[in-house]
């Protein structure tokens, strides 16, 4: 089953930094690219979410990210994210913190927590349901 992982950094570059590490080593350890995102909590107490979008990337991505920032920021309340995991990640958004959010289906959670392992963090993990998850693996292999 697809899931969310979510690494929470204190500083506020940090998890920009884990994000090039994943997806530096992206195809060898196999993680979509576009499976990575980052929320930088601004020391002003402003929020960005920071994705990229790699050649080939689909639009379900897109909406996807668009999902998940509006739910961590409760501006959205799917069911299928889980509320403690959603409360969990917000209130570790404290001003110049990030947090890597990297939603995985083929790769364990603990292939993406050793590849970053260096950063240090808090991990959170929570299941992703097919809605949340549909059209973002071509594969259905993931």
């Amino acid at each position: 089953m697809p899931e969310l992982i979510a690494i929470a950094y204190t500083e506020e570059t940090v998890a920009a930094q884990a994000a090039a590490e994943l997806d530096r080593c992206a195809a060898e350890i196999p993680l979509d690219p576009d499976a990575i995102g980052v929320i930088v909590a601004e020391r002003n107490g402003s929020h960005q979410l920071l994705t990229s979008r790699h050649p080939g990337a689909t639009a379900a991505w897109s909406r996807f990210w668009g999902v998940i920032f509006g739910v961590v920021m409760n501006e959205d309340e799917p069911s299928e994210l889980d509320l403690s995991f959603r409360q969990q990640v917000k209130g570790l958004l404290r001003p110049g913190s990030s947090v890597l959010l990297v939603a995985v289906k083929r790769v364990t959670g603990e292939t993406v927590l050793a590849t970053v392992s260096q950063y240090g963090g808090k991990p959170l993990t929570c299941p992703l349901g097919a809605e949340t998850t549909t059209g973002l693996w071509a594969d259905p292999a993931g």
